[in-house]
């Protein structure tokens, strides 16, 4: 997250604009203005374009005494429509005896009143006029003026912008008129300061900058095409492989409750658990911090702890999400199949790889606990438990030469899979390198003769990973056996 916050102040300081795309739940969530904020305040001459503020509606009138509170016909604008009925429940009374009170045959007719409507609102332009204190249509030429010093990198909210009808910046000079897509106001502001600096000459360290961050529906595709083309201008930045595992880690940890584990197996077993959260919730930075709340560490709760963290309507929407890798985009952008699935962040680059949300995971509405889930808990427990073996291991290698039946140089030739060049030479360094299946193999051939309590450790480190390399996961059994023989060793070698 940080690098590419970096990476925005860079291209900023450089004097190119930059375009901020942002999946909708950050902006649902109010982190794209947190995001927004901490982009815009890396540089030191900024101006936040604040979104447009909605005109105060005039209370309603209040009832004398005897009116009804309800509204009318008339209040509600569809004078028309009720006006018939009102007419036609009134009684028929013959007036056609000669004597005129003075009343027409039609029927009376009052105005509609108006509505409010978005151009109500104040336009981009406009907001951005009184900001520099200039009428609407000197704003580019007072931004592009080589006489005028100041000019801002200017942060613009594009979700929070009104749609745009076209008639914001009509006849405003420099800015053409615009058709009634979403997003109008933003695409001819950036080609009017790009076509007003590319006319003044203006070097890259003194250019009016501006800053958008959006979603991809607030502003025109062909715009984002456009800029990404432009890379003389415009830096086009995707939140695409933004966050990695530290970043989920991190939440993890903070959820974490402090001087708990003590023990060694406690210890591991706090590793796994957390490991397994970040595993899990990948990208998603709020699905980490809930599951690694509700979840208490065991395998075989979590698919449902996993079921209760995810939303109902996420899951819903996953049924829509491409279930091909193929087209998955670059290192910076997603592909172009799968940007509405990025959009309702479903999809993500989760340390350099294509990466679905859990939710995806359950779209088909299953009971069973979806194939993922195991694959991920042991890549998760590989991260975690591999350590720890290999410890063990070491020692155990390092016991054994004392408990060795043959010479270390056979054992080695015998059971090593690719016996080191100087093993005859070094046998006791070869030795130390033998893996826990060619320990187990040398001990059950009898080259080796290990105390029961190492030999009954070194069976549970081959099962284990043998598991963990055939792309399974330990249950809660075994890896309650695995962290409890991990603590029985650490006693007795503490001891040595």
């Amino acid at each position: 997250m940080k690098a590419q916050l970096d990476e925005i102040a860079d291209q900023l300081a450089a004097g190119l604009h930059c375009l901020w795309l942002l999946p909708d739940h950050l902006v649902d969530s109010g982190q794209a203005e947190d995001l927004y904020r901490a982009a815009l305040n890396s540089m030191p001459d900024r101006l936040d374009l604040l979104p447009p503020a909605v005109p105060a509606v005039p209370a309603p009138r209040r009832p004398v005494s005897g009116e009804a509170d309800e509204p009318t016909a008339y209040d509600a604008g569809q004078w028309e429509e009720a006006d018939g009925a009102d007419w036609d429940d009134l009684p028929e009374i013959d007036f056609d005896d000669g004597f005129d009170i003075g009343w027409s045959a039609e029927r009376p007719v009052r105005g509609v009143r108006p509505a409010l409507r978005e151009e109500a609102l104040p336009g981009l332009l406009e907001r951005l006029a009184k900001d520099l204190a200039v009428d609407p249509g000197e704003v580019v030429a007072r931004l592009t003026d080589p006489a005028h010093r100041w000019r801002p990198v200017i942060g613009l909210r594009a979700w929070a912008e009104p749609d745009d009808h076209g008639q914001a910046s009509a006849g405003v000079p420099g800015v053409p008129g615009g058709g009634g897509s979403r997003g109008g106001a933003v695409q001819r502001l950036f080609h009017a300061l790009s076509a007003a600096t590319k006319e003044a000459g203006l070097p890259p360290q003194v250019r009016p900058r501006l800053l958008v961050v959006a979603r991809l529906r607030d502003v025109p595709g062909s715009l984002v095409e456009e800029l990404d083309r432009d890379i003389a201008t415009t830096a086009v930045r995707w939140w695409w492989g933004t966050i990695g595992r530290l970043d989920t880690a991190t939440i993890v940890a903070s959820t974490r409750t402090r001087g708990t584990a003590v023990h060694v197996a406690q210890r591991i077993r706090a590793v796994v658990r957390d490991e397994v959260v970040a595993e899990i919730a990948g990208f998603d930075l709020a699905l980490a911090r809930r599951l690694a709340v509700a979840w208490d560490g065991r395998i075989g709760g979590l698919d449902s702890a996993l079921r209760s963290c995810l939303d109902a309507e996420q899951i819903g929407r996953a049924a829509t999400c491409p279930d091909t890798a193929f087209e998955a985009g670059t290192r910076r952008r997603p592909g172009s199949r799968l940007r509405p699935a990025w959009s309702e962040g479903l999809v993500q680059s989760w340390e350099g790889m294509l990466r679905r949300h859990p939710a995806v995971w359950y779209a088909d509405g299953g009971a069973d606990g979806p194939p993922e889930l195991d694959l991920l808990v042991g890549q998760a427990q590989q991260r975690a438990v591999f350590p720890w073996i290999e410890e063990a291991r070491d020692r155990l290698a390092r016991l054994g030469a004392r408990h060795a039946a043959r010479p270390l140089a056979v054992l080695v030739e015998t059971y090593a899979q690719r016996p080191p060049a100087d093993f005859r030479s070094h046998p006791d360094r070869a030795f130390a390198q033998l893996e826990v299946g060619a320990l187990l193999s040398a001990c059950h051939e009898g080259g080796l003769v290990l105390p029961g309590e190492e030999l009954r450790l070194l069976k549970t480190l081959v099962k284990a990973r043998n598991i963990l390399a055939h792309r399974g996961a330990l249950r809660d059994a075994t890896l309650h056996t695995l962290c409890e023989e991990f603590a029985l060793a650490h006693r007795r070698w503490a001891k040595l």
